[in-house]
C-alpha cells in the first residue's frame, strides 16, 4: 500500500527536508549506476562475493557491480526484463580519476549508513558489506590500471576490443591534478578506517596496504608543496577540499599543517582577485565558503568563521528573489547555470544555515532548491518514496506509525520517477534561463560522471557527517 498523505500540500520545506531529498536521490541513483548501470568495466558477482564473508549469492547475481565509472553515457533507459537498462553503445569510454575516487568515497559513505541497519533489514545491511568489498576491488583496480609510469593517477580511454578479456588503456593526456591524487588518498585511507582497532592497529592487509598509500600520497604532497602554488585557483580550492576531507577521516597532523598552508595561499590570492576567480566568480565563491566552514569546525579556526561569515554574506546578496536564484550574467538574454556551480551554491548555504545554527534564509533556502533543482530540469528523474514496509521511510529506522516520514522528506510530487519518463535519476550538465520567456532550458539528456559524482558524494557526506558535527 502506498501512503499518499494529506489532501493539501502546502507545507513549506525545511532545511533537513532538502538534504534528505538530495541524500534519498544520490544514494538510489548510486545504487542504480553502480549495479545496474553498465556505464564502466564491471566485475562479476562471483568474483565480488570471493571479498565478502557472509553473502547470500541470490542478492548480487543479477548485479553487474563497476570496477570503474565511464565518463558519459545517454541518460535515455530502456525496460527490459522488468528492468531500468542502459545503451552501452553510448558510452564514452574515457575513465577520469575524479568521478572514480569520488564513487568509492561515496560507496564507503554509504557502506557506513547501511551498517545501522544491522538487526532491522538484512538485505538493506548486506550493502554495507557489498559497498565495501566493491571498493576494496576498485581501490586495487585504480593501482593497477590508472597510474602512469611515475605512478601518479591519470585519467585514461579503456581501448580493448568488445570481445577481448584482456583490459587495455590508453592516456588521454600526461598531465595529472593534484587534486584527482588528494581524493585517492582519501578513498584509501577511508577504506582502512573499517577496519582499524582502538590502539589504530590494522589486521586486515589490504586495509593495511591501502593506509600506506594513502599516507605516501601524503608524503608526495608535503615533498612537493611548492608545486601546489603554481596551479590554478579552482584546483587549489579542490586541493583544499579534499584536504579538509583527509583530515576529518584521519585527524593527520602532518595534513593539518598542509590543509592551512594551502588554505592561506588560498586567501592571499583571494585578496588579488585573480583571473579564475572572475570567470567562477559563484563556484569559487561556495567551494571557498565550504572550504572555510570545513576547517573552521575541523580545526575551531577562528580566522575562517569569519571569513564564512562575510562569503554568505556574499553569496546570499546574489540571490534574486523573482527568479529564485542567483544573479549571474545580468547583460546576457540567456543564462547559463552549471550544475555542479548550483548545487555548490546551495550547499555552501546550507551547510552555513546547519552549522551556524542560522535559520533566518530559510525560505531563500527553499525556493533555491525548487527553483534550481525541481522545477529547472535540472534533474531528469527522482526516484520514488520508499515503501512503508521499508524502515527507511521511518525517523530511526524504527518502523513505528508514530515515526512515519512524510513524502516530502524524500521528494517532490512535480517531478517524474525513472520509471515513469525512462529518464536515470542523474544531474544534466547545465540549464539555461531565457530572461525574456521567463522559462528554464535544460541541456541534452546525457551523463556526465565528472559532474554526477561530485554532487552525489557532497549531498551524501553532508547528510552523514556535516550535520551531526
Amino acid at each position: 500500500m502506498k501512503f499518499i498523505g494529506p489532501f493539501l500540500r502546502i507545507n513549506s520545506l525545511k532545511e533537513q527536508d532538502i538534504s534528505n531529498q538530495l541524500f534519498h536521490l544520490s544514494k538510489e541513483s548510486l545504487r542504480h549506476i553502480v549495479l545496474e548501470s553498465r556505464c564502466g568495466i564491471p566485475v562479476s558477482p562471483h568474483a565480488l562475493s570471493k571479498h565478502i564473508s557472509k553473502i547470500d549469492i541470490n542478492q548480487i547475481k543479477s548485479f553487474s557491480p563497476l570496477l570503474c565509472i565511464y565518463k558519459k553515457g545517454s541518460a535515455k533507459l530502456t525496460l527490459e526484463n522488468n528492468t531500468l537498462t542502459w545503451n552501452t553503445n553510448k558510452f564514452k569510454k574515457e575513465i577520469c580519476i575524479s568521478a572514480n575516487a569520488l564513487m568509492t568515497l561515496s560507496l564507503l559513505e554509504l557502506s557506513n549508513y547501511y551498517k545501522d541497519f544491522k538487526d532491522i533489514d538484512k538485505k538493506k545491511f548486506n550493502l554495507s558489506d557489498i559497498y565495501l568489498a566493491l571498493s576494496k576491488c576498485q581501490l586495487e583496480f585504480y593501482a593497477s590500471y590508472l597510474r602512469n609510469l611515475e605512478g601518479v593517477f591519470i585519467n585514461k580511454i579503456h581501448s580493448s576490443d568488445l570481445l577481448s578479456d584482456e583490459l587495455k588503456f590508453e592516456e588521454k593526456n600526461c598531465k595529472f591534478k593534484f587534486s584527482d591524487q588528494a581524493l585517492l588518498m582519501c578513498a584509501y585511507y577511508q577504506y582502512s578506517t573499517f577496519f582499524m582497532e582502538e590502539n589504530d592497529d590494522i589486521k586486515d592487509n589490504y586495509a593495511k596496504e591501502y593506509k600506506k598509500f594513502a599516507l605516501d600520497i601524503l608524503n608526495m604532497f608535503l615533498n612537493f608543496r611548492e608545486n601546489i602554488y603554481e596551479v590554478s585557483f579552482t584546483e587549489k580550492l579542490k586541493i583544499c577540499a579534499a584536504l579538509n576531507l583527509f583530515y576529518f577521516y584521519s585527524k593527520n597532523e602532518d595534513s593539518k599543517f598542509l590543509l592551512l598552508d594551502t588554505y592561506d595561499l588560498i586567501l592571499d590570492e583571494y585578496n588579488q582577485n585573480i583571473v579564475d576567480l572572475k570567470k567562477n566568480k559563484v563556484l569559487c565563491d561556495s567551494l571557498l565558503l565550504i572550504n572555510s566552514q570545513f576547517i573552521y569546525k575541523n580545526l575551531n579556526f577562528l580566522k575562517a568563521k569569519e571569513i564564512s561569515d562575510t562569503l554568505y554574506t556574499k553569496l546570499i546578496s546574489m540571490y534574486d528573489e523573482n527568479l529564485g536564484l542567483y544573479q549571474k550574467d545580468l547583460d546576457s538574454k540567456s543564462v547559463e547555470y552549471d550544475c555542479s556551480e548550483l548545487v555548490c551554491y546551495l550547499y555552501s548555504l546550507l551547510m552555513y544555515s546547519s552549522l551556524f545554527d542560522n535559520n533566518e534564509d530559510i525560505d531563500i533556502l527553499e525556493n533555491l532548491f525548487k527553483n534550481s533543482i525541481i522545477n529547472s530540469g535540472l534533474v531528469l528523474s527522482w526516484p520514488e518514496v520508499p515503501p512503508l514496509n521499508d524502515a527507511e521511510r521511518y525517523k530511526n529506522f524504527s518502523k513505528k506509525s508514530d515515526d512515519l516520514l512524510d513524502d516530502q522528506n524524500f521528494r517532490m510530487p512535480t517531478i517524474p520517477t525513472p520509471e515513469s519518463n525512462e529518464l536515470a535519476s542523474i544531474f544534466v550538465k547545465k540549464i539555461s534561463y531565457n530572461r525574456k520567456k521567463s522559462e528554464f532550458k535544460q541541456s541534452k539528456s546525457s551523463f556526465d560522471s565528472t559532474k554526477n559524482m561530485l554532487i552525489f558524494f557532497m549531498c551524501i557526506f553532508y547528510n552523514n557527517n556535516l550535520l551531526k558535527m
